[in-house]
């Protein structure tokens, strides 16, 4: 990714952010988790199952105007936050490199 897209959209700690918030906000996570919660944390910890990461893919969808396929919100696709946040911020920035 150039650095041109990074200046057209969040950074992988604003994006970290917006999870952590909607962790706390709709998926009943506890806020000392999600407020230390970091890159290299398993996924397993938070115990999300399909529908409650549905909510986190939603939030983005509607934020950033994306479009997420079936695989993508599976639970059992992501080992550590950082791989969520690898598919968020990719599409993220696909996004805006395609933006008028």
């Amino acid at each position: 990714m150039s650095r041109e897209n990074n200046l057209a959209s969040p950074d992988r700690s604003a994006v970290l952010e917006e999870v952590r918030t909607i962790l706390i906000e709709q998926c009943e996570t506890p806020e000392s988790v999600a407020e230390n919660l970091t890159e290299k944390d398993p996924m397993s910890q938070l115990g999300l199952d399909s529908i409650t990461l549905t909510y986190v893919f939603t939030h983005f969808e509607q934020k950033h105007d994306l479009t997420f396929e079936n695989d993508d919100i599976d639970p059992l696709r992501y080992t550590t936050v950082g791989e969520l946040l690898d598919v968020l911020t990719t599409r993220i920035h696909e996004a805006a490199a395609g933006a008028p």
